[in-house]
């Protein structure tokens, strides 16, 4: 049914298509390259593009390691021989390349990069010689296919009561739903794409690779979340006491889900780690949307009568947002409390977990070859779990979070890096974090915002974003055994209306001072 420039993958395309189940989720994806240069060890990847950011590219044919993998021009080295192999294993690892067009990679100083490393460097949480990415303001990578199948992809049929928009890629639409959505993220890209086109909704691998993870050899394979099966017991304790002096644990929980939390802590206990329970909001209850505008944790510019008339558009196609809006409104609560706690307690790492997570039994250990191991040292968030992931493969078990540029930004850029199970932040980050969250996520006319994952993954070239691909099996936790209660909030009604005048705005400092106040009473208690 589609023949275009050659192509006949579409052919029989508009059958397949009702028969294909429904799914929830959509990711893009890069395929990059870059140019050699000296430098510092750190690359920009790409250029700011003016006008629309959707049209900026990630480069082809290129070596993004060997710009400025030499980290620090290798000076004042001890072990140059040793550092030397790193560096030649990083060009090989990191090699970028198929899938990009042609942009300018800019190797060099990157002054806010170069802080990060410096004062992180000698910290113990991260790696010094794994290459720093600098990406640039406004950059949103998108697929480059060849004439023939970018045609053709614009002519597959759209998805029954899918939102459209001019230009949108169809191919990739179906590759995340059939591929990502419907397997629940347990699929590699390379997999979706041959499954969706088998169905005919896609071009065949052989023919254009579609590569929403750059450099998918380094990271997209299943296998690599495998359990740690070498750790010695000497490295086991040595873990267990990394993790208790390092790292704060908080978990949110609904107010009344004592089953949940039950299971939490039943989890928690048996992997020797403590948390503190952050209570979840349910903006469905009465009066719970007034008080938490009051108290700050809603920005007073936000308002649900206009947000919620917005979602239920057919371009946003969002079924409810009360839910969302409280899930949002706690996840930003909890990292407010983390600033709070970490200025008391001086653990350098925050982790904030949904009471859904369960943690795998290797959970400490491999957190801490995460961090001291693979995690470059501009990190300022990590998601230890992400469905339908789309940036870079930067090692074995991270990727570079990049915004989706085949989604529109009025759109948040929604359907990809989803998942916010299990987030790691370092304590002295976690606040400029939460500030550019806020102004993300409480946007009127942007409501996919409200959800935080994909707000975050949106601002991803403000923020250095990373995060675990979902579809390493186990990896650091698992999810599902319990029901999600967002969709069905989602689909309750606010009982109040909105009231601006009512809303006072509290500070974040506020915020935080009153929560520093109960961790010292805790403390002392």
């Amino acid at each position: 049914l589609l023949v275009a420039g050659g192509t006949d993958w579409g052919e029989g395309a508009v059958q397949m298509a009702a028969a294909t189940p429904k799914a929830a989720c959509t990711s893009g994806g890069p395929s990059a390259g870059g140019t050699a240069s000296e430098g510092r060890g750190y690359c920009s990847l790409g250029e700011e593009v003016e006008g629309d950011t959707r049209e900026a590219r990630l480069p082809r044919d290129g070596a993004l390691a060997a710009c400025g993998c030499s980290r620090r021009s290798m000076q004042k080295a001890l072990l140059p021989v040793l550092l030397a192999a790193s560096v030649v294993a990083a060009l090989l690892l990191l090699r970028l390349g198929r899938g990009g067009a042609a942009a300018r990679t800019r190797c060099g100083s990157a002054e806010r990069l170069e802080q990060l490393w410096s004062s992180r460097a000698d910290s113990g949480l991260c790696n010094k010689i794994a290459v720093l990415v600098s990406v640039p303001a406004a950059y949103a990578p998108s697929f480059t296919l060849p004439e023939a199948q970018q045609d053709a992809c614009l002519k597959v049929p759209r998805k029954p009561g899918a939102p459209h928009w001019q230009g949108e890629n169809w191919c990739w639409q179906w590759m995340k739903h059939i591929g990502c959505y419907h397997s629940s993220g347990t699929m590699t890209w390379l997999e979706a794409q041959n499954r969706t086109a088998s169905f005919r909704l896609a071009p065949p691998v052989e023919e254009a690779r579609m590569e929403p993870l750059a450099e998918p050899g380094i990271c997209e394979h299943a296998s690599f979340g495998a359990p740690v099966h070498d750790a010695q017991p000497e490295e086991v304790n040595e873990a267990q006491a990394w993790f208790d002096a390092n790292v704060s644990v908080f978990v949110l929980n609904m107010p009344d889900d004592f089953d949940r939390l039950q299971y939490m802590s039943t989890r928690l206990r048996q992997l020797g780690i403590s948390f503190e329970r952050i209570p979840g909001i349910d903006m469905s209850q009465s009066g719970a949307y007034a008080k938490a505008k009051r108290s700050g944790l809603i920005s007073k510019e936000f308002n649900f009568s206009v947000a919620n008339a917005v979602a239920k558009t057919e371009y946003q196609n969002m079924e409810g947002i009360v839910g969302t809006v409280g899930c949002a409104a706690a996840h930003l609560r909890a990292m407010a409390f983390a600033v709070s706690q970490g200025n008391v307690t001086g653990r350098p790492l925050a982790l904030i977990l949904e009471d859904d997570a369960e943690l795998e039994d290797d959970f400490v250990v491999k957190l801490r070859r995460l961090v001291t191991t693979e995690a470059p040292c501009d990190w300022e968030a990590i998601s230890l779990r992400t469905m339908c992931p789309y940036g870079i493969c930067v090692s074995p078990h991270l990727t570079r979070v990049l915004p989706d540029g085949n989604e529109p930004v009025d759109r948040c850029r929604h359907g990809v890096n989803y998942g916010f199970y299990a987030m790691l932040y370092p304590a002295h980050a976690l606040e400029s974090v939460h500030e550019r969250l806020c102004k993300t996520v409480w946007n009127n006319s942007r409501p996919h915002c409200l959800d935080v994952d994909v707000a975050l993954a949106s601002i991803s070239n403000e923020v250095a974003y990373y995060a675990v691909p979902g579809f390493q099996n186990p990896g650091f936790l698992s999810t599902g055994h319990v029901e999600s209660r967002r969709g069905e909030i989602n689909m309750a009604w606010l009982d109040e209306p909105e009231h601006e005048e009512d809303a006072q705005p509290v500070l974040l400092t506020d915020i935080v001072h009153s929560m520093e106040q109960r961790v010292k009473d805790m403390v002392n208690n």
